[in-house]
């Protein structure tokens, strides 16, 4: 329809052309001209409206994935995040594939990705915890509007847009230098060309009076393109793609919140005089009008008539002096939004899980603590129980779940910390950070052998240790496996006399019964296993239950296991 109504038009025109311009003819014309603008105002709502709901099947679908652990389902993590996360992170799967980013990031612009990365790398204390807490309580139980603003965001995201960009454009200096006799100069001449163009048309003014004000325009323009271009710099990816942010501010500004978090966060989208969404529905049109030099035939036109590149300048730079301290503000209510939504995502689709409790005492206790990445349906509950200045030694065969216990406290002290919902029934901790050894491997292009970099692992961790003004929680993986056995056993009792001795706590996986209950170990810690069954008589019926036990484990498995492979035979 919008294509036969704008091939009518110009039909109509050259009817008027040929015979004269009657009166139906002009009104044909008027009436056709604004239902064709109507038809495009129309299909592009359309077009936005259908954009947003196939956005919405995508979310659900990664809902969907996320509930089933099926990671191969999602998005993988953001790798402009990867350089926020350490190796340590990388090792507890905080980050990287099959890890707790998959679960939180990709539902989020930019800017509330980074938040969420903050939030996971950096711990939140006291009020703070309160507050986040609190706030994700409140939007866990808020699905659609969740969804509604994960939506706007995948069209950003879509679009290409940076906001982060686009807040230090706003925020960073103006180039452009309008002094009031210049845009006195810009106006009268844009003024002085309707005018001889009215008069010219009108059969009262000669056509060198329009050639020369299209003179002086063109002087203009070539004497402050450069300046007025700069305006535009740093903004020009933004043209046309801002809706997607009006209607998140739009959706929010809405909310009638409880939580003290979220109303104070929606009360900073009433800093300025215009609504956040009206001005930055205001910055999305002078940026699409701005588009209009790009055009080579009707640019040509508007620059030599009408100084358009000038008018769009001075536009934007008069919303970028007006915005400069509301729009970064807004752009943090996104940012913090954003992070709290996803966390309240993870708790909506884990109601199993409760919030951790920060208490004053530098330990660490949980009462079914599961590992976050593992389907519910699979994952064995065990409880935790870790002190300042004790060791915990974890024994147990391969494949019995020794680092994956490990793995289970990492990961929901990292959440606990972040204000989360932990994977348990009850979880208490106090102020602390956190430390491993868990991945270790050479290198050659810095010559560093296997056994070198444990020990540089170590150092770093008893460094931490030594300097931490708050107690370290410890995790370390099979130590100094690249050295004999006589020796690593005197090294790792050392290495833990020192760790309890600056009150650190912590947990030591091995599989040297030896080490486990050395005398020398005795009073500073506890011992716990995991051990396998066996479903029949024969060796190929190996099971796990990954049921935590108090003591130390006295099976081994790896012949079984080379057996189970195949790698070594049955005689």
């Amino acid at each position: 329809m919008r294509l036969l109504v704008f091939l009518a038009l110009p039909t109509l025109a050259w009817h008027g052309y040929e015979r004269g311009f009657a009166p139906w003819l002009w009104a044909a014309l008027v009436l056709g001209l604004v239902l064709f603008i109507g038809m495009v105002q129309r299909h592009a709502k359309l077009r936005e409206a259908i954009e947003h709901e196939q956005h919405l099947v995508t979310l659900n679908q990664w809902a969907l994935a996320r509930l089933e652990r099926d990671f191969s389902a999602l998005p993988d993590c953001p790798e402009s995040l990867r350089p926020l996360f350490d190796k340590q992170d990388l090792d507890i799967n905080l980050f990287g594939p099959a890890s707790m980013g998959q679960l939180l990031f990709n539902q989020a612009t930019g800017l509330g990705d980074r938040r969420i990365a903050h939030w996971l790398t950096q711990p939140a204390q006291d009020e703070a915890l309160r507050d986040r807490q609190q706030a994700i309580t409140e939007l866990a139980g808020c699905r659609d509007l969740r969804q509604a603003l994960a939506a706007y965001a995948l069209h950003l995201n879509a679009r290409g847009l940076d906001l982060g960009r686009l807040g230090e454009w706003v925020a960073g200096e103006d180039s452009a230098g309008f002094t009031p006799l210049q845009v006195a100069l810009g106006r009268g001449a844009t003024v002085a060309s309707l005018v001889c163009m009215g008069g010219v048309l009108g059969g009262g003014l000669p056509a060198a009076t329009l050639l020369a004000c299209v003179g002086i325009n063109l002087v203009l323009y070539a004497l402050r393109a450069k300046a007025w271009h700069g305006v535009f710099a740093g903004a020009d990816d933004s043209a046309d793609t801002l809706n997607g942010l009006t209607r998140w501010l739009t959706h929010v500004a809405g909310q009638p919140f409880a939580s003290p978090c979220l109303q104070r966060l929606a009360g900073q989208l009433t800093v300025g005089e215009a609504p956040p969404a009206r001005a930055v529905r205001r910055l999305d049109s002078i940026l699409g009008y701005a588009r209009l030099r790009h055009n080579p035939t009707i640019g040509v036109f508007a620059q030599a008539v009408l100084l358009w590149d000038f008018h769009c300048a001075l536009a934007l730079s008069r919303w970028r002096r007006q915005h400069r301290t509301h729009l970064p503000a807004w752009l943090e209510v996104l940012a913090e939004l954003e992070a709290l939504s996803a966390f309240a995502g993870l708790a909506d689709e884990n109601p199993g899980w409760c919030f951790a409790r920060q208490v004053d005492e530098p330990s660490l206790t949980a009462q079914g603590a599961c590992h976050p990445l593992l389907h519910p349906e699979r994952a064995v509950p065990n409880p935790v129980a870790l002190v300042p200045g004790q060791v915990t030694i974890i024994t147990g065969s391969n494949m019995s779940g020794k680092t994956t216990y490990m793995r289970t406290v990492a990961l929901n002290l990292r959440l606990a910390q972040a204000g989360s919902v932990v994977a348990a029934q009850a979880f208490r901790f106090g102020r602390m950070r956190m430390v491993s050894s868990i991945s270790v491997a050479d290198s050659l292009e810095q010559g560093l052998s296997y056994f070198m970099s444990e020990v540089l692992q170590v150092k770093a961790v008893i460094d931490t240790v030594r300097q931490s003004p708050v107690p370290v929680l410890y995790l370390l993986d099979e130590l100094l496996k690249g050295t004999n056995e006589k020796e690593r056993n005197l090294a790792i009792i050392e290495i833990l006399r020192t760790l309890c001795a600056h009150q650190a706590l912590g947990l030591l996986t091995t599989h040297n019964v030896a080490l486990a209950t050395d005398p020398a170990l005795q009073g500073l810690g506890c011992n716990i296993y995991f051990e396998e069954g066996y479903e029949d008589a024969g060796e190929q019926g190996l099971s796990f239950n990954y049921q935590l036990r108090h003591g130390v484990s006295r099976n081994t498995n790896a012949i079984r296991l080379l057996r189970r492979m195949g790698v070594l035979g049955h005689d």
